[in-house]
């Protein structure tokens, strides 16, 4: 069961919670549910509809893309304080990756009913969140940028010009 006060506590230290008011901080703890998860038990599945984000409070998770041949690559571990499956959020799309548990996981989940919820009774908390969400998006693009560009750059000092399509397709 859900700890309020722990919980008004650490949402501040997630990014995207990062600014808010404290009376914002209350109605989001009132809309968070709560989910044990054990160790390789998938959370989200790319392709699949989303409707949730997730905070990790507990444990780690693997954020993984299932490619066209059917092998999974495991693109990112998260662990306690961050989070996964804004984008869904966002741009009403599929998921893009699978969310695995590599351990025995506390998350909370923040859907996107749960979002109009917020809107509906604190517009300024509800573009609060929004703006920290895009903001960590951009954040995140900043990084997957500089890592392609690094791929670009060792390819190209290869001379490999045709190696750089299987090596992007990889990512």
């Amino acid at each position: 069961m859900k700890d309020e006060a722990d919980l008004l506590e650490w949402l501040p230290s997630i990014a995207i919670f990062g600014g808010l008011e404290p009376a914002t901080l209350k109605r989001i703890v009132a809309l968070l549910g709560e989910h044990r998860i054990d160790p390789d038990e998938e959370i989200c599945k790319q392709g699949e509809a989303g409707r949730a984000m997730f905070l990790v409070r507990e444990g780690e998770v693997l954020v993984c893309r299932d490619t066209e041949e059917g092998r999974r690559v495991k693109m990112v571990r998260l662990g306690p304080g961050e989070f996964f499956g804004e984008m869904t959020l966002i741009d009403i799309q599929k998921r893009s990756a699978t969310v695995v548990a590599a351990k025995p996981s506390l998350l909370f989940s923040l859907g996107n009913r749960d979002l109009y919820k917020l809107y509906m009774e604190d517009v300024a908390g509800y573009v609060m969140v929004l703006q920290n969400i895009c903001r960590e998006l951009s954040r995140r693009l900043r990084v997957t940028n500089k890592r392609l560009q690094d791929l670009a750059t060792e390819v190209d000092e290869d001379d490999g010009r045709t190696l750089i399509r299987p090596a992007i397709k990889r990512l």
